[in-house]
This record gives C-alpha cells, structure tokens and sequence, in this order.
C-alpha cells in the first residue's frame, strides 16, 4: 500500500529581519501545505531595539512591512491573509478606528481578512505600541485560493470581513454585542453580552452554512482584573453554548475594551466540508489533567482533519487551583508539558507545533518576557514554529503566570 509523502515545512527568517535579544529557535514564519504562519511582527530592530517607539502609526506601517515580507518568503502575499490578530496599546487615548483604518490600507482584496484587535496597557518592551500576527493560506503550486466573507445583515459597520472561509476553514473576527449602529448592548453586563456575542459569532457562521458544533476553537478577551470569579461571569454562558465536546477555548482578562460599557470580545475558528458537511471532531481531556473551576464544555484539544487546535494550558489542579503560584519559570515548564500530553493523546509531539501564543503577566519588561521565552524557546527543535507573546496585568485566575495555546498540524 502506497504511503503519503509527508507535506514539507517551510521555515523562514528573513536576512536582516528584526530580532529577540535572546537566542531563540522560533521562526518568524513557517509554511505547511496551504497554511502559512506569521508569527507576532514588532517593529525592532536586528538587535531588539524599538524603533519608532511610541508611535502607533508608524510601527502598524512597519510591522505591516515586515509580514509582506514574511509572506514572500513562503510564496505568499498580503492578499492570501485570512486572519490577521492585532495586540496594541490603548489606555483610551487611541482611536481604535483609526487603528483599524491604518491596518487595512496596507490590504488591497476585496475579501479582507478577519481581524481580531486587541487593547492593552503594554507590549512587551518599552515604547513598542503594536505586535501583529497572520495566517494567510496560498495554493501549494502556488495558486491564489478563493475567499468568502460574511457580514451578516444588522451587523456594525467594520473595515474587515466579519468572517472569512478559505477551503475547510472559517475565522472569525472579533465579535462584540454591538447593534447595527454600534451601539453597546447590555453595557457592562457580562453575562448578558456573552449570550449576544454568542449569537454574533452563530450569524456569522450561518453565513458560511456552519454552524456552533463546526467551532474548533474560541478566543475571549473579556474585562477582568485576573481572578476567577471575573472569569466566571460569563464563562459558563460561553462555555455552554456548545454541545458537549465544545471547542478548544482560552480566555484572557484585559482592563478594558471600546467602546466604553463592552466587556468581552471573541474570535472563533471553524472547519467544515467543501460540500457543506459537518466533519468529525476528536476532542481529548487527558486524564489527571488540569480542569475549569466551575463545569463547562471546553476541551484541552480538538483534532478536526490534520489540524489540533490545543487551548490555552495553565499550571493548575484538575479542579482549577493554581500550582506553583508566583513562579513564572516553573509554571511555563507546566504548560509545555501539558501540552505535550494533549499532543500525545493524537500521537503527535511538540515539534508538530506550527504555531504557539502565550500570555503572561508583565509590563513593558524584557526580563519577564525573556523568563518564560527561553523555556518555551528551547521546548522546540531548531527550526521552531512561530511564536507571539504578550504581556497582561493578570491572567484568569490568580497566582497564574502564564498561559499557552498552540495549533499544530499533523500529515
């Protein structure tokens, strides 16, 4: 019996690019089959120096720069992206739309892609005001692959797609329980807006014939100031929104969101057949694993295709009680081996790994970057995925460091 060629990755950095100031095996970005990874683009130097520092609209042009030219190392382009994440500082003093205007300039498709914006105090290091990441998918012979937005009619008026499919995938751009006129719903009631955003992200999905079983991951960033029972306001309304097994999940506490009064955020990915049919699912919770404090639907991992979609992995119990409270460095060493174990259940391994997010609390430090960058770094053959780390105030529970989600793809 013929055995399949196993699908080549292509791994790039470009000459001259910018830098880490510490020795790392991550890739700035990595192609496999049709899926080429972006991982978060800052505006330094190849020193690790901030340039333009403090100047939002200068660093989006850079940064936007820096992804073309990723991209044309994998063989594609702006036009093939399909979801585009942008983490940036924003105490209220930022025009969030004039933000978003400054990102899509440098798109020219009539299909753009999903954008999920993200305010924060800080970034990483000091004066950096924006840290971007991509997936765009091109043709393996190199073919520009038909996109389809949906924009529901009574959704707000955005500079993006409020969702996009390419093949079997669906992203979904941030959705916020806003009415046609963007007006807040429900202002500052969590549960509230949980129930209309789920609904968003459902509109948007019916667009594409998908519906919530067809979600392999959501993302929340919801306001909160890092304990559990913040996390818990509107946890169990998203989490039960799915049927059981619902999609891999991770949930990100920032200070606030815009407009004023809205109190969470969620993008989502979705997989369904080209002919519109519903494809099988493995969702896995590996045994003494560590679990939500209250009941909900989530999964450690979903498995749809060759893809794994692996949640976000904190160092807790399985009844959701922190271990190692305080220290960063053994609480990342945790979350890597968590993850590990959620790979395993698939027989996959670490190096499968094609893209790794992480948030961790901090400020605009390079030590506390550089304390969990190093570990997650050297958990990797070189060349390593793409990576993406930002700094939070606080995480979902207290006495959480850090968490980490990752995306990996198997042959």
């Amino acid at each position: 019996m013929a055995t399949k060629a196993k699908t080549k990755r292509t791994y790039v950095w470009p000459k001259g690019h910018w830098n880490w100031p510490i020795k790392v095996t991550h890739k700035h970005g990595l192609r496999h089959g049709q899926f080429c990874f972006v991982g978060g683009q800052v505006d330094l130097d190849p020193k690790g120096k901030t340039l333009h520092p403090n100047d939002l609209h200068a660093q989006i042009d850079a940064v936007m720069g820096h992804i073309q030219t990723v991209l044309g190392q994998l063989g594609a382009d702006l036009d093939d992206v399909c979801k585009i994440v942008m983490f940036y500082v924003n105490n209220g003093e930022v025009n969030e739309r004039d933000a978003l205007m400054r990102v899509r300039g440098h798109f020219k498709s009539a299909v753009p892609p999903a954008m999920m914006p993200v305010p924060l105090p800080t970034l990483a290091y000091p004066g950096m005001r924006v840290e971007i990441e991509v997936i765009a998918m091109r043709g393996e012979n190199g073919e520009r692959l038909p996109r389809t937005p949906s924009n529901p009619k009574g959704h707000w008026d955005w500079p993006f797609s409020h969702g996009v499919r390419c093949g079997e995938m669906i992203w979904v751009a941030g959705q916020m329980p806003l009415d046609a006129a963007g007006k807040v719903l429900t202002p500052g009631k969590p549960a509230e807006q949980a129930e209309a955003n789920i609904e968003n992200v459902r509109k948007v999905l019916a667009g594409f014939g998908a519906t919530l079983d067809d979600v392999c991951r959501l993302n929340t960033f919801y306001v909160g100031h890092g304990t559990a029972e913040d996390w818990a306001r509107a946890a169990r309304v998203r989490g039960n929104a799915f049927k059981w097994p619902g999609p891999g999940g991770t949930g990100v506490p920032v200070p606030r969101l815009f407009p004023d009064g809205l109190t969470l955020r969620q993008e989502a990915c979705a997989m369904l057949g080209i002919d519109g049919t519903h494809l099988p699912r493995q969702s896995v919770r590996p045994p003494e694993h560590w679990d939500w404090p209250i009941p909900v639907n989530f999964q450690q991992g979903v498995k749809c295709g060759n893809i794994i979609f692996v949640g976000g992995q904190i160092a807790a119990t399985g009844v959701g009680e922190p271990v190692h409270g305080g220290d960063m460095a053994k609480q990342t060493r945790v979350c890597m081996q968590l993850i590990r174990d959620v790979l395993a259940s698939y027989g996959a391994k670490l190096d499968d790994i094609v893209k790794v997010n992480t948030f961790y609390k901090g400020g605009a430090s390079y030590d506390q970057l550089h304390k969990n960058l190093s570990i997650r770094s050297a958990s990797f053959k070189d060349p390593g995925p793409t990576t993406t780390g930002i700094p939070l105030e606080a995480l979902g529970m207290e006495d959480i460091e850090i968490e980490v989600e990752a995306y990996a793809i198997v042959d």
